[in-house]
């Protein structure tokens, strides 16, 4: 019986500390508002719709941008799309892998303050994109090249109510 009982404590010690280890982020809300990440100020912020035209020539800039979300990750929350003017999609993740944003946020407008820059995507990179979104097999299947395509990096986040 106390054999038992040991090897019952032992196996949830080992467990413990095999448990995930869970990421801190600064999520403050204001008035409705919910703020991820780094404070985000509301000067000299773009349209979406603007963001190639301010783009032209360059490879990466700083900026802050506003448009509506249109996927998240469905794992963690770890990255979302935005649609671009031209139908495209434009993949935002996160500085240094600190934010993780609610998942029932597409449809909703978000202010981004971080880079853009292009991107070019590799096929294991979109398979893997594919299956956080729910995609089905044979979509993720016939991902079969790599995508390049306008990205952002995001050190901050505003939810618009």
């Amino acid at each position: 019986m106390n054999k038992m009982i040991f090897s019952f404590i032992a196996l949830a010690i080992l467990a413990s500390c095999n448990s995930p280890k869970t990421e801190t982020q600064t999520i403050e809300i204001v008035n409705g508002t919910a703020y991820f990440g780094d404070s985000v100020k509301n000067d000299q912020v773009i349209e979406l719709a603007s963001i190639q035209t301010e783009m032209k020539g360059e490879s990466k800039k700083d900026m802050k941008i506003k448009g509506v979300v249109k996927e998240v990750c469905q794992e963690k929350g770890c990255w979302m799309t935005m649609t671009l003017d031209n139908g495209d999609e434009m993949r935002v993740t996160f500085k240094d892998y600190k934010i993780f944003v609610p998942k029932d946020l597409g449809g909703k407008e978000v202010v981004l303050d971080g880079f853009a820059y292009t991107d070019t995507t590799s096929v294991e990179k979109l398979r893997h994109y594919a299956e956080d979104a729910g995609k089905s097999e044979a979509e993720i299947a016939a991902i079969t090249s790599p995508k390049q395509q306008l990205a952002f990096e995001a050190k901050g986040v505003v939810v618009m109510n």
